[in-house]
């Protein structure tokens, strides 16, 4: 059975919650990842406002005082605590004192820009395609079929889509990455690979004197306890997005990286799949840590990262411009999360804070593109339309393909970022021709 991505952290690139091996545990980390490089912060030293500081804390990536064990603000700066062993005190700048530059390798995008045709001149863009495409997309449980049509998979729609936004984005005058540019993954690691440590977390979690090897598809009820399941999750959702951030941050150093995903609803078999009325569209920044995840050394590190980085202002504003342009294309009403793990942000209605593996992971401003509803009676019959010319007659409205309105949604707002400043959101509206 697929789980409800926007109600479930499984359904996005969250860090698994689970007891550390027993060589990390003092440590406290993550599945697969590394110690973090506490030193690092030190290059922060003096280069934000406590004002800053504490608002961004407070308001955008640790709610509800969720830091308040590992972060201590003080007069004239703010002490973390590391790990078990140190700590980490940095000078925040005070009043009328000058912050220092930020260390960074991105660069924000040009607002207003000096050559108004070619707005992104200078700027480096990383599409990163969510999820894998092709068989591996059964894997992921991001594939359904519906009555013999040609099966949607979630990986092929957003590499298709990332194929499309790129020569858009390069007439504005960008450099264009793509994270991934086929099916396949990035990371060599296998689910083979990882069977020992799938075991390990299985038994940190429960201690059970019997872990089955493997399980008997989607519906079984033991598919969760399995060997062969969670192997398979720390591969597509654990190593993948690793090694998605270490091409990132390491070698296509970008200055914004777009993740572009679509939604779904439950749709149960995926041979059998339910349709459903809803239709929605969002947009998420990274933010709204819990408690429980800041108690992981290597988390609280990256949101530090992120925060000192100073990537939020510039991930608001271009998620917020990015949302009034797709909202106007696709005509797509917002989406409302009534769960703990997000929190609302800006004006629109559109945008929210959530702590995603790789909008944490990636150190320069990350959006997510959540567009459409994969199940959707809509969706389902755009999709069968394929690619076209021009504009076709679609729940009483003229569209475009869906690739080609949600790359020109995604273009159109950044371009507006970079050539008008920010719009006014006005109500979502079917879109006409």
């Amino acid at each position: 059975m697929l789980f409800r991505r926007l109600y479930v952290y499984a359904f996005y690139f969250v860090v698994f919650l689970m007891p550390a091996s027993p060589l990390t545990r003092a440590q406290r980390l993550t599945p697969l990842s590394l110690p973090p490089e506490w030193r690092r912060l030190q290059a922060y030293d003096g280069s934000l406002t406590a004002t800053q500081f504490r608002r961004w804390l407070d308001d955008v990536y640790a709610p509800d005082h969720a830091g308040q064990a590992w972060i201590r603000l003080q007069a004239d700066g703010v002490v973390i605590r590391a790990d078990a062993t140190h700590n980490v005190t940095l000078t925040l700048a005070g009043t009328g004192q000058t912050p220092k530059p930020v260390p960074r390798y991105w660069k924000p995008l040009p607002h207003p820009a000096t050559d108004p045709e070619h707005p992104l001149t200078g700027v480096t863009v990383a599409i990163d395609p969510g999820h894998l495409g092709g068989d591996f997309a059964r894997m992921e449980e991001r594939w359904f079929q519906f009555e013999g049509a040609a099966p949607i998979r979630e990986g092929d729609l957003t590499l298709r889509v990332a194929q499309v936004l790129a020569p858009q984005l390069e007439r504005l005058g960008a450099h264009v990455a793509l994270v991934r540019s086929s099916p396949e993954p990035l990371t060599q690691l296998r689910p083979g690979n990882l069977q020992s440590n799938a075991e390990e977390l299985l038994r940190g979690e429960n201690n059970p004197s019997s872990i089955p090897p493997t399980y008997q598809g989607p519906a079984d009820p033991l598919k969760e306890h399995s060997i062969e399941w969670q192997a398979e999750r720390l591969f597509y959702r654990v190593a993948e997005i690793h090694e998605r951030a270490r091409r990132v941050n390491e070698v296509i150093r970008p200055d914004l990286v777009i993740c572009v995903h679509f939604n779904a609803e439950p749709w149960g078999d995926p041979a059998h799949p339910t349709l459903v009325d809803a239709d929605h569209l969002h947009l998420l920044v990274n933010g709204a840590y819990s408690t429980s995840e800041l108690a992981y050394d290597d988390v609280r590190f990256d949101m530090l990262l992120k925060l000192l980085g100073q990537t939020h202002p510039e991930e608001l504003a271009l998620a917020e411009s990015v949302a009034h342009a797709l909202a106007q294309a696709t005509g797509l009403p917002p989406y409302r999360y009534h769960s703990p793990n997000a929190i609302p942000l800006g004006s629109s209605g559109y945008v929210w804070a959530r702590n995603l593996l790789a909008n944490r992971l990636y150190e320069c401003p990350v959006i997510y593109t959540e567009c459409y509803v994969m199940n959707s009676r809509s969706f389902f019959e755009r999709f069968q339309a394929g690619e076209y010319e021009g504009w076709r007659w679609f729940d009483n409205a003229w569209h475009q393909d869906i690739y080609q309105e949600y790359a020109g949604g995604i273009a159109e707002g950044l371009r507006r970022y970079c050539t008008e400043g920010m719009p006014q959101m006005p109500q979502a509206e079917k879109c006409h021709k």
